[in-house]
C-alpha cells in the first residue's frame, strides 16, 4: 500500500512539474468523502477518495485513485479496505467548461481485511462513473460522484462521494 501511495504522489508532482513549465491548466487533485457498501454486506463504509485527473483533450480525461476507509462498519473494529482505479472519463459537453458532466469507466483493485477472525479478500474489477464537477473560482472546484464497480470475485462495491478540488 506505502509503494501505490509514494508512486501516486511521484506521479502529481511530476505532472505538476510539467504542467508548472508548459502553462497549462490540465491537472487537478481531487479528494472527496462519501458512503459506499458491498453487496456482501456489512454496513455501510465511510470512505475517502484521492485523485488525480489528466485531462488529454477537451473531451477526454484519464485518472489515478485510491480510496481508503474511516469507521470500520464491516463486521468488526478492526475492517480496513484498500482501493486503487484507473479510469478513463468522456465529457459529452467538453471539460473546459464551468460544469463538467462525464461519464467514465476503468479498472479496479480492492483489498478488503475483515479483522482477525475473517479472512482477507481482494479482487480485479470494473468501474462505471458519473461525476459532475462545478468551478466555484478558477482554481477551485466541487463536485459528486456516483460508482459501481462489478469485481471478478462475483462481489459489487457501489456508493457516492462529494468532492473538492484544485486546478493546479
Amino acid at each position: 500500500m506505502h509503494r501505490i501511495m509514494i508512486t501516486l504522489l511521484l506521479a502529481i508532482f511530476s505532472f505538476s512539474a510539467i504542467n508548472a513549465q508548459s502553462g497549462d491548466k490540465d491537472l487537478d487533485i481531487r479528494a472527496g468523502l462519501g458512503m459506499s457498501k458491498f453487496k456482501s454486506g456489512g454496513g455501510l463504509l465511510t470512505i475517502s477518495e484521492y485523485e488525480l485527473n489528466v485531462k488529454w483533450t477537451d473531451y477526454f480525461t484519464v485518472s489515478p485513485s485510491i480510496v481508503l476507509n474511516h469507521n470500520g462498519s464491516l463486521d468488526t473494529e478492526l475492517a480496513t479496505f484498500f482501493q486503487a482505479n484507473l479510469n478513463a472519463f468522456g465529457s459529452p459537453f467538453r471539460n473546459d467548461r464551468k460544469n463538467d458532466f462525464r461519464i467514465g469507466s476503468g479498472l479496479s483493485f480492492y483489498k478488503l481485511n475483515r479483522g482477525t477472525a475473517y479472512a482477507s479478500n481482494n479482487s480485479f474489477g470494473l468501474n462505471f462513473i458519473v461525476e459532475d464537477r462545478y468551478m466555484i473560482s478558477e482554481r477551485f472546484f466541487i463536485g459528486v460522484k456516483a460508482f459501481i464497480q462489478p469485481y471478478f470475485d462475483k462481489e459489487i462495491h457501489s456508493g457516492i462521494i462529494l468532492k473538492a478540488g484544485i486546478n493546479l
